[in-house]
């Protein structure tokens, strides 16, 4: 095609630039198309266009509660494979995120995590490096060892999964948190992540609150978006019974932290609002607060309410 372009091109064109043509051509044709450049180690896209929620580089451990696959019993039955635990115990009742980190060969594979009458699904998709899906939530109603399976469909063939394990992780029970027009956040009790192994929600009306705060190594967390950065004045609603108080407890924001001694409020769920300093809110978009007990004196440390967030421009 090219040469019959050249012979047509001739006869309007000067016998020179009809020359330089082909001879460009000619080279072209001649050159080889680079090798592509392949990478030595191999490049994973585990969770590229997926909509699981990014793992936080941060996050806590305190109060995760981990399975491994020395405590699963795997069956194999016709349309599915059953991975079976019955020593999964938790120390605390309270609402936990189910989490499964796993390889697998096969591209799709459908799986179903039950616990006691909750039923969670997910495709589980092929990866060569560990992985974490995260399947939901559920509630453990009290202390105890419960029993719960994972189910993985058959595929006719070998599935080539991995468990790495299964995990437990913490979550909150109340609603997000969203701020009031003048800028100010109540962040409550049932809001608050309990990273903890006693410290935890009691939802009864009459408490409302974090309490059970018997280990100072248990602390609890709040996320929240702000639409504003500023200062802003923080204050605790606390508890605290005759004999307990005189704690000293931390408030965390951002590197940022303030101290304030619990009182006698006179019982553990009788509250007291104690202002403990301000903060500076550096930006707007997520935020974290941690209340993180220094020590413990005695029995407990204190209950938590809530927290108060008042801007103090």
């Amino acid at each position: 095609m090219a040469a019959l372009t050249i012979m047509k091109s001739a006869a309007t064109f000067p016998a020179a630039a009809v020359l330089a043509l082909a001879l460009s051509l000619n080279v072209a044709a001649q050159e080889k198309p680079q090798a592509p450049v392949i990478p030595v180690d191999p490049v994973e896209l585990n969770g590229f266009g997926s909509d699981e929620p990014i793992a936080r580089a941060d996050e806590p451990t305190r109060g995760v509660l981990k399975v491994s696959p020395d405590d699963l019993q795997h069956m194999t039955a016709a349309h599915w494979e059953q991975y079976d635990c019955t020593k999964f115990t938790a120390k605390r009742w309270g609402k936990y995120e189910v989490r499964l980190t796993y390889t697998l060969r096969h591209a799709n594979l459908g799986s179903q995590f039950r616990f006691g009458e909750k039923s969670l699904k997910k495709n589980l998709t092929a990866t060569s490096l560990p992985k974490t899906m995260v399947y939901g939530e559920v509630y453990i109603e009290k202390p105890g060892t419960y029993p719960f399976v994972l189910y993985i469909a058959a595929t006719g063939a070998e599935s080539g999964l991995k468990i790495e394990h299964i995990s437990f992780v913490p979550a909150p029970e109340g609603p997000t948190l969203e701020p009031a027009a003048d800028g100010s956040l109540v962040l409550e009790a049932k809001s608050a992540t309990t990273w903890s192994e006693t410290m935890r929600y009691e939802p009864k009306a009459e408490k409302n609150c974090l309490g059970f705060w018997s280990n100072p190594d248990d602390f609890a967390e709040w996320s929240f978006d702000v639409a504003k950065p500023g200062r802003y004045k923080v204050a605790v609603v606390h508890g605290c019974a005759s004999g307990n108080e005189g704690s000293q407890v931390a408030v965390k924001h951002d590197g940022q932290e303030l101290k304030f001694t619990t009182q006698d409020t006179g019982g553990f769920q009788k509250w007291k609002e104690v202002s403990v300093g301000e903060i500076e809110i550096k930006k707007a978009g997520p935020q974290r607060l941690v209340i993180d007990p220094v020590n413990k004196v005695k029995t407990a440390v204190l209950d938590v309410h809530k927290v108060l967030l008042t801007p103090a421009g």
